[in-house]
């Protein structure tokens, strides 16, 4: 299983259902580089004025911490290339603004990822990764809703 970004979100804000907690204990749990940049980016993002900014940090740094070295997979040239490819396909089928393909860019690399390494990607994020699919069949998505 390999985590999308919205997994670490939701176990961050209390989201993640209930349900599924015992299969991430018992999943065989894989980490990708692009979710972990998501998650840096976000706290670049977050306002340093805001009183809870400091603790959100705090809590994505000790998530991103908590991965495994050697469970972090790092997109290579081959998915790079294919997660171009994707992205453009679904920037053009569905016209997509360019200010919305790097999320669409991120996710092809997750997806990719997952695929050549024959992990299944656990997102909520459903639109995305349906046309991931739908483009790709032999990927494999697994998808939850809070």
């Amino acid at each position: 299983m390999l985590y999308d970004t919205t997994v670490y979100v939701d176990i961050l804000q209390g989201r993640f259902p209930v349900i599924l907690e015992p299969m991430l204990r018992a999943a065989d749990a894989w980490h990708s580089s692009v979710a972990e940049n998501e998650l840096v980016a976000a706290c670049a993002l977050l306002n340093p004025a805001h009183a809870n900014t400091r603790d959100a940090v705090k809590q994505i740094i000790a998530m991103i911490d908590r991965m495994p070295q050697h469970r972090l997979i790092s997109p290579d040239r081959e998915i790079w290339r294919d997660a171009g490819i994707l992205t453009g396909t679904i920037a053009r089928l569905q016209r997509v603004p360019k200010s919305d393909r790097r999320r669409i860019l991120n996710d092809a690399l997750i997806f990719a990822t997952a695929r050549k390494h024959g992990h299944t990607v656990l997102t909520r994020n459903i639109v995305d990764f349906d046309f991931l699919h739908q483009l790709d069949a032999s990927g494999r998505v697994m998808f939850y809703r809070i």
